[in-house]
């Protein structure tokens, strides 16, 4: 972290008025390089360029389906909540790669089985999981390779979700808990 007193000219940075009528910004790297604020994610460049990004992915990678789907509000509510129950960890990452990589906002909620193949389950947490972008694009590549390829991921990926959650009483004991499925009725 860097620190810079100068005179910001923008109305972006009021109150970071240090001492003399000078500003005092602490800064970081964006991932481009260039130095910004540290309250900032990136710089405009980056955020324009980050924005037309995912815009074009949508438009021409995914259909309208499923593109609406992800910018839905039961999807967005849901996805924070998934990543909390998994603690912020790849889990894919910490069993199969022995590394343990935490989430960040960005990285995506997997369906483990695909929303092209069964939309009911679009919003079954115990259909997702969260990965860091390079695990997913590891799993992705799996599923591409065969139908048989597809399925042994998929049930990998559900034995390392019954491992993870184990001593915790289960996965759907960790999701009734967070209220994310219904319990059982006895009666």
């Amino acid at each position: 972290m860097q620190q810079c007193t100068c005179d910001l000219p923008s109305d972006k940075y009021a109150g970071a008025a240090g001492q003399g009528g000078g500003w005092t910004v602490l800064l970081k790297s964006c991932r481009c390089g260039k130095l910004i604020p540290q309250t900032m994610k990136m710089c405009e460049e980056c955020g324009k360029r980050q924005q037309s990004r995912y815009v074009m992915y949508n438009n021409t990678r995914r259909d309208r389906r499923a593109a609406e789907f992800y910018l839905s509000k039961e999807w967005r509510a849901l996805r924070p909540v998934i990543m909390s129950v998994y603690g912020y960890v790849d889990i894919y990452a910490l069993y199969v790669m022995h590394e343990l990589k935490t989430l960040g906002e960005s990285d995506p909620v997997h369906h483990i089985i695909e929303l092209e193949a069964d939309w009911q389950q679009r919003l079954n947490p115990l259909n997702l999981i969260p990965l860091k972008h390079e695990t997913h694009s590891t799993i992705t590549a799996l599923y591409k390779q065969s139908r048989a390829s597809m399925k042994d991921t998929q049930k990998q990926l559900r034995s390392l979700i019954d491992y993870h959650f184990k001593e915790a009483g289960g996965y759907e004991k960790v999701l009734r808990d967070a209220f994310l499925v219904t319990p059982t009725l006895f009666l």
